[in-house]
C-alpha cells in the first residue's frame, strides 16, 4: 500500500511575457552555441516589442468574441515568419466533421504569451451545441511547430468566453533536434526525486500489527509541467529495502522547460511492510544511492 503524496502549490500572480534571450541560457560554449542556433540575442525582447503583428479581419456581422492567450513550455523562440491560426468550431458530434465557425490568423506574432481575439457571429451559435477553440503555430519553413492537445470548450453550456491555451510541441527547429531524435520520442522521462530527508512512520499498537512506512521529503520545481508523480515502491530482501521514489520530468532535449529551480517541497509515504518485530534493524537504499537505517519499535 502506498499512501498518497502530500502536495502544495504556489501560485504566481500576474502574467509574464516569455523572451528566450541570451540571458536565459548558460554562458558556457554549448549554451552560447544553442542561443546562436535559436537566432536569439540579448535584444530579443526589444525586437519582439517592435514586431509588426498582423491579423486577419473579422467575419462580416461579427458581434461577439472569444479571447485569450496562447503559450507553450518549450524554450524555443518563434521566428518573424511564424503564423498562429486560431479556430472556433462546432464540436458537438464525434462522428461528424467539426464545422468551422470563425478563424483568426496572426502573422509575426512575436513571443508567447500571444493574445488572440476571435470574432464570430452570435447568430451562428446554438446554445444546445458544444464549441471549442484550437490553435496551431506554423513556422516559416512550413513546420507545424505547436498545437493544442487539450480541448478548450467555450461559449455554451456554462463554458467561458476567455481561455488561456497551452500548446504542445509538434516539431522543433531542425537545427536543434539531436541526432536520432523523432517526433514520436517521449516528452518525459522517469528520474529519481531529489530527497532532502527520510524517516519512519509506524502504525499499530502491537508487534503483530506494526506497519512501517518510509517518509521521504523531496524538492522539485513549482513550475507547471515540471513534475508528475512517478513510482513509489519498496522491495524487501532480508533486512534490506530497495525503495524507489521517482517523478516524470521533461526529457533532456535542448528546448526542454527549465525545471532547475527547486522551490517546492513535497513528500511521499511508501509502505514497507507489516508485522515488524521489535528491535529488528533494517537498511533502506533510496533510489540506489541514499542509505537509511532504522530499528522496529
Amino acid at each position: 500500500m502506498t499512501a498518497p503524496l502530500t502536495h502544495s502549490h504556489r501560485t504566481r500572480a500576474g502574467r509574464r511575457r516569455t523572451c528566450w534571450g541570451a540571458s536565459r541560457w548558460t554562458t558556457s560554449a554549448a549554451g552560447l552555441a544553442l542561443a546562436a542556433g535559436l537566432g536569439l540575442a540579448a535584444s530579443a525582447c526589444d525586437a519582439d516589442s517592435n514586431s509588426a503583428q498582423t491579423t486577419s479581419p473579422a467575419p462580416p456581422g461579427a458581434d461577439a468574441s472569444v479571447r485569450g492567450t496562447i503559450t507553450y513550455r518549450e524554450r524555443i523562440a518563434l521566428t518573424p515568419d511564424a503564423v498562429v491560426t486560431v479556430q472556433l468550431r462546432d464540436t458537438s458530434y464525434a462522428d461528424a466533421a467539426a464545422v468551422l465557425i470563425a478563424e483568426q490568423v496572426i502573422g509575426s506574432p512575436g513571443q508567447v504569451p500571444i493574445d488572440f481575439d476571435l470574432r464570430y457571429v452570435s447568430d451562428e451559435i446554438d446554445d444546445r451545441n458544444v464549441y471549442s477553440v484550437s490553435a496551431v503555430i506554423t513556422e516559416g519553413d512550413g513546420r507545424m511547430a505547436f498545437t493544442n492537445d487539450t480541448a478548450y470548450d467555450v461559449i455554451t453550456r456554462g463554458n467561458p468566453r476567455r481561455v488561456d491555451m497551452t500548446l504542445v510541441m509538434v516539431e522543433p527547429p531542425p537545427e536543434l533536434a539531436p541526432e536520432g531524435w523523432s517526433p514520436t520520442d517521449p516528452d518525459r522521462v522517469e528520474a529519481p526525486v531529489h530527497a532532502t530527508d527520510v524517516g519512519m512512520i509506524w502504525e499499530g499498537s502491537t508487534v503483530s500489527r506494526s506497519s512501517g512506512y518510509l517518509h521521504v521529503v523531496f524538492v522539485t520545481s513549482s513550475e507547471d509541467g515540471c513534475y508528475r508523480i512517478g513510482r513509489e515502491e519498496a522491495v524487501r530482501s532480508g533486512s534490506r529495502f530497495e525503495v524507489a521514489v521517482t517523478a516524470w520530468v521533461p526529457a533532456p532535449v535542448p528546448w526542454a522547460q527549465d525545471c532547475s529551480e527547486r522551490d517546492l517541497e513535497l513528500d511521499a509515504i511508501v509502505h514497507l511492510g507489516d508485522g515488524f518485530i521489535s528491535g529488528e534493524t533494517f537498511e533502506v537504499v533510496l533510489n540506489g544511492e541514499r542509505t537509511f537505517s532504522f530499528a522496529a519499535p
